[in-house]
């Protein structure tokens, strides 16, 4: 395929293409394995070559794909209660939250997200306290989650923060937080659809890194099983470290 035609299919030139794909695949099999990861690396590459709003877009009918897929092979791990809780005030939120996407200002947004996640993890880390959610706490926690999924297209910090401090192990988190992520894109993708920052141009690339999703939601949890629980806390901090940092380099890029 020559150098015009792969731009005309994918709408990325080779060589993003090639990057986005190792680091999407990453990020799917890090998702697949401890919950959270898949969104944190795959919209900054994104971002690198498209328009913020087109990336954060486009992220959400892969990253639905994938969390079908693991949403199946933890489908025995999913705690009921704590998906429904989660759920219910966050979906309505996720959906007129994703209408404003192309809109609003993100960087204020942006910035309150990166303090929770590193407030979280000082409280746990540094003063030893472990915080705990009450089901009113984690059903209120739906509404952050809803607004910071519909307007940046990254819901795994709020969400994880959320679930697991509500006391989940290992594999109920990851299932119940897989099951969570396609109920919001399913709320998403119709906003994104109607405000048309979800081009049908980018269709090929959207497929492709869905089929790398899908690969990925089978590798997970193999790893999982091998993964003690305290590697699996620390793992899933470091995630939120990162996506911490990210968040902060994202408001001082769009300043």
């Amino acid at each position: 395929m020559s150098f015009t035609a792969f731009i005309d299919v994918f709408g990325v030139t080779p060589t993003f293409f090639v990057v986005v794909s190792v680091v999407g695949f990453f990020g799917f099999v890090v998702s697949a394995t401890f919950g959270i990861g898949g969104v944190v690396l795959l919209i900054p590459m994104l971002s690198t070559t498209l328009p913020p709003a087109e990336a954060v877009a486009l992220s959400a009918p892969v990253m639905l794909v994938n969390n079908v897929g693991k949403s199946w092979v933890y489908r025995r791990s999913l705690d009921r209660r704590a998906l429904w809780l989660v759920s219910a005030l966050s979906l309505p939120t996720a959906f007129v939250a994703a209408l404003l996407t192309a809109s609003v200002d993100e960087r204020v947004l942006l910035l309150g997200v990166a303090g929770l996640v590193l407030t979280t993890l000082f409280v746990e880390r540094v003063q030893q306290r472990t915080i705990r959610m009450s089901d009113r706490a984690l059903l209120l926690w739906g509404l952050v989650t809803g607004v910071i999924s519909g307007l940046c297209g990254a819901a795994g910090p709020p969400t994880a923060i959320g679930l697991r401090s509500y006391g989940l192990d290992k594999s109920a988190f990851v299932a119940t937080v897989a099951v969570f992520a396609v109920f919001l894109q399913f709320a998403k993708l119709p906003a994104y659809v109607a405000t048309e920052i979800l081009p049908a141009r980018m269709a090929p690339l959207a497929a492709w890194l869905a089929l790398l999703g899908v690969l990925a939601a089978v590798t997970g949890p193999r790893l999982l099983t091998r993964v003690p629980e305290r590697m699996f806390r620390n793992v899933v901090d470091g995630v939120l470290l990162v996506s911490a940092a990210w968040l902060l380099a994202d408001v001082w890029r769009r300043s």
